[in-house]
């Protein structure tokens, strides 16, 4: 599956939803960083049960992906709390963020930076 989504994604850069949601956990921290240096066009990302993806995944998304409004990463236990209060601090249009099972990431901390990111994007709405 990697080698098949590196050969694709660069044909699809202005791709706005991809899913790759998987049964056998394959997906890698270099295709997630190949995903978010050419597709910055995404809104909606899917990499539920990702079990290999690691910090450096989510370091990348907050990089290449900025415009997101939706990510599960629900499943992917290996990121940390700090990894997904960078990814909040750069993605700031997300608005939907499935983190069901990403026991690490959902820390008092994460879930702190996470308020906040929504009370900020809230409060410069009303003006």
């Amino acid at each position: 599956m990697n080698n098949l989504v590196l050969s694709l994604v660069p044909k699809f850069a202005k791709l706005q939803t991809l899913i790759l949601r998987q049964d056998k956990p394959q997906l890698d921290d270099n295709v997630v960083g190949t995903i978010a240096n050419f597709c910055h066009d995404l809104q909606i990302l899917d990499l539920s049960k990702s079990f290999k993806l690691t910090d450096r995944s989510l370091y990348a998304i907050a990089h290449g992906c900025r415009d997101l409004t939706k990510l599960n990463i629900s499943g992917c236990s290996a990121f940390s709390d700090n990894a997904l209060a960078y990814l909040a601090g750069f993605c700031r249009k997300l608005k939907v963020l499935n983190l069901c099972g990403c026991v690490r990431a959902a820390s008092d901390t994460a879930l702190q930076v996470l308020y906040y990111m929504v009370y900020s994007y809230l409060h410069s709405q009303s003006y």
